[in-house]
């Protein structure tokens, strides 16, 4: 059965009471998706049956016909990712139904949902007696842009991921009439495909739990994290701001928290909170549907922003874009313009262009919009960019695809240990993640692997949050099950009689209360009887910490050190903050706290 589309979110509210406590309640989908329904109703209406392999597995559809005709398309069965292949077939089905074609293109940024989609559709159409040949040689469908779309605006904010949702909401709420452009076909950016876990000092958890933290903990953390290159001034904005942002998130958002806090690698205190569904998904669908309720606010999707338009002082007054699906052009006239476009992980030209190491043998986390378009507009035009050497990558990635493993967060629950092919531990497991990556590139054939057992996967939620990723990966032989060591070890050829020593050992520092080995800072939890779990990874390009030069007013400067007037940047979009590093769980924090001063400051000048 499908699950909700992102247009049928229901946002749940999340109580918070104030003062140490915190009532959270999962965002649990209820209702029925317009993609869910079962009842083939009205005379001479038939459903037909079509599968194919999606991203998560496999996906059913059900079409119901009438006559020569199609009336709706139902999911029946699907594992794709929450808010990015969900929303991907809703756009697809809208599609088909509304210009009874076959002949459209895959949404980009969901490229693999959609052309298993399409396929499950063929079949089911030739299953019908009619023919899907026929169907995709029909007139030529497109998503078309908002109708009445106004190009005199206050403010236009380039890029739908978290950084942008923040800034147009802000803008939005006080007022302004603001348009938010999206390159892809969904909007989220890199805040989807994340984690969305958000580094919170002073949170409920940690007074529950007696954890002693402080704004200028978390700062010092981030700085040192990123060896001292990250600038004071914007990271005390970040930290300062993070209380404000996540209760922000909560009661003008809708967002709920996971019951519990996440201690992340080169932090000093757990200090994680962990959005509903342990997935940016959970934050993106809140603020998309608080988005679409509002009346000044107008959100293009496949819009790409092109060039920005300045008046005779030099400020900028507007921007060109294009509709990637339409083709049409569009001249913005407004009175700011927030850039938050992400990264340019993507982009293995413009990462070369920088780090010469980050080459085409690296594969990305990110999401394949993040190519620095706004970076070269913005430069051109005179501001600085800043700290574009520094790439980061995330350590337990896919093997093969280079995506981020959520699996992997075993290591996070403190219920694994990282090992190499001869059965040793090489690292921290809570270290710092350039540390992890590049310990791992020392390794035999460059992959790590990590063991755990079903023991402590029951403590966690992985497995069943992770499900479809689980099974990708038991399918590919990048995940061994099996009852004894020996055995999960068998499949990679990984030292068996040596990770037996090195497990053991393990246990017994478990049961001492110290890691003399590597000195592991968090719960250290034994690994002790089967079933064992062993999983192959290895790191893939996940951050780029340079970007445009901002400063604490998210006003980005240009190459003199003065702000260009009208243009502000948020995100993975500004630069300077992070360092040569940065630490987990800190990005969902910059966005939204610098992501709503963008939106604010914007909003000043109208």
């Amino acid at each position: 059965m499908s699950n909700l589309s992102r247009r049928n979110f229901i946002t749940a509210g999340a109580i918070a009471a104030l003062g140490g406590t915190l009532a959270l309640a999962g965002c649990a989908p209820s209702g029925e998706s317009k993609q869910a329904a079962n009842a083939v109703e009205g005379e001479g209406m038939r459903a037909w049956r079509g599968s194919a392999n999606g991203k998560g597995g496999n996906l059913t559809v059900e079409v119901i016909t009438e006559g020569d005709a199609i009336s709706r398309i139902d999911v029946i069965e699907e594992r794709e990712s929450y808010g990015v292949g969900t929303e991907a077939m809703d756009v697809l089905s809208d599609l088909i139904v509304n210009s009874q074609t076959l002949n459209v293109d895959t949404v980009t940024g969901a490229t693999v949902t959609s052309m298993a989609f399409l396929t499950a559709v063929s079949d089911a159409i030739d299953a019908s007696g009619m023919k899907s040949s026929e169907w995709k040689k029909r007139d030529h469908a497109v998503p078309l842009a908002p109708e009445n779309l106004e190009t005199d605006v206050d403010i236009v904010v380039v890029g739908a991921g978290g950084a942008g949702y923040a800034a147009a909401l802000t803008a939005a709420l006080s007022g302004k009439k603001v348009v938010l452009l999206e390159k892809l076909g969904i909007t989220g950016g890199d805040t989807i495909l994340s984690g969305g876990a958000m580094a919170v000092p002073g949170n409920w958890f940690q007074a529950k739990e007696g954890i002693e933290d402080s704004v200028e903990k978390m700062a010092e953390d981030m700085i040192v994290g990123g060896d001292n290159v990250g600038d004071p001034e914007l990271v005390n904005v970040i930290c300062n701001g993070a209380y404000n942002a996540m209760e922000w998130l909560v009661f003008e958002g809708g967002v709920s928290w996971q019951p519990y806090q996440r201690f992340f690698g080169g932090h000093s205190v757990s200090r994680a909170l962990i959005p509903e569904g342990n997935e940016g998904s959970g934050i993106i669908c809140k603020l998309e549907r608080r988005a679409e309720g509002l009346k000044n606010l107008v959100i293009c999707r496949n819009t790409k922003a092109e060039e920005l338009v300045r008046d005779s002082t030099g400020a900028v007054t507007g921007l060109k874009a294009t509709n990637l699906a339409t083709g049409d052009a569009y001249d913005f006239s407004c009175k700011a313009i927030v850039l938050a476009a992400g990264g340019f992980g993507s982009n293995v030209e413009m990462r070369m262009k920088y780090n010469p190491e980050m080459d085409e043998k690296i594969l990305s986390t990110d999401s394949v919009g993040a190519t620095g378009d706004c970076h070269v507009m913005a430069e051109k035009i005179g501001a600085e960019l800043i700290d574009m050497q520094y790439i980061q990558t995330y350590p337990t990635c896919d093997t093969q695809t280079g995506a981020l493993l959520y699996v992997g967060n075993m290591r996070l629950e403190n219920r694994a240990i990282c090992i190499n092919k001869e059965g040793d531990r090489f690292v921290e497991e809570m270290e710092r993640r350039d540390v992890i990556s590049n310990a791992i590139k020392e390794q035999t054939d460059g992959i790590g692997y990590m063991i755990f057992n079903q023991e402590g996967l029951d403590a966690t939620d992985i497995a069943t949050v992770n499900a479809s990723e689980m099974d990708s990966l038991t399918v590919r032989n990048l995940l061994t099950k099996g009852e004894t060591i020996a055995e999960a070890c068998e499949p990679f050829g990984i030292n068996a009689a040596e990770l037996e020593k090195t497990v053991e050992k393990w246990n017994q520092y478990c049961a001492d209360g110290s890691d003399p080995d590597f000195n592991y800072r968090a719960a250290l939890n034994p690994i002790e009887g089967g079933p064992y779990y062993i999983m192959a990874y290895k790191p893939s390009v996940h951050y780029t910490m340079g970007g445009l030069r901002i400063n604490a007013d998210a006003q980005v400067l240009d190459t003199e050190g003065n702000p260009i007037v009208g243009l502000y940047a948020a995100g993975e979009q500004a630069g300077h903050k992070m360092g040569t590093n940065r630490l987990g769980s800190c990005s969902i924090t910059d966005i939204f706290v610098f992501g709503r001063i963008a939106g604010a400051n914007a909003a000043s000048l109208v």
